[in-house]
């Protein structure tokens, strides 16, 4: 971080990823959570930290967000939404794919063998 502490530099190291895989997760998460008066997240959760330092989180199931009321955070949030967002659609789609019958009828997964043209 710079001189300002609730502003990091223009070339700051900002990483998005699940943190709710691993165990030394949840402390973080809990003490942002704390920090921002609101409830810890539950299921998938994103979190994004800028430097190292966990600064907004997001449930992906619920869009629930916690973010620092200490640092300039609202981009950070809205860059999680996005790919919280990303996320759900994928789901949905890969969801839709699975339900639906293979060529011919026949279920997922099976050799269909089809008659031939001509």
């Amino acid at each position: 971080m710079n001189s300002d502490q609730n502003t990091a530099p223009v070339n700051a190291a900002i990483t998005i990823r699940r943190m709710d895989l691993r165990e030394e997760d949840r402390g973080p998460l809990t003490r942002l959570a704390e920090r921002d008066t609101k409830d810890p997240l539950d299921g998938p959760v994103l979190g994004v930290e800028v430097e190292g330092r966990l600064l907004a989180a997001i449930s992906i199931a619920d869009g629930r967000t916690v973010a620092d009321p200490f640092n300039r955070t609202r981009e950070l949030t809205e860059l999680l939404k996005a790919r919280a967002a990303q996320i759900r659609r994928r789901g949905r789609k890969h969801a839709r794919r699975r339900g639906h019958p293979a060529v011919a009828g026949g279920p997922a997964g099976t050799i269909a063998t089809l008659p031939r043209w001509g």
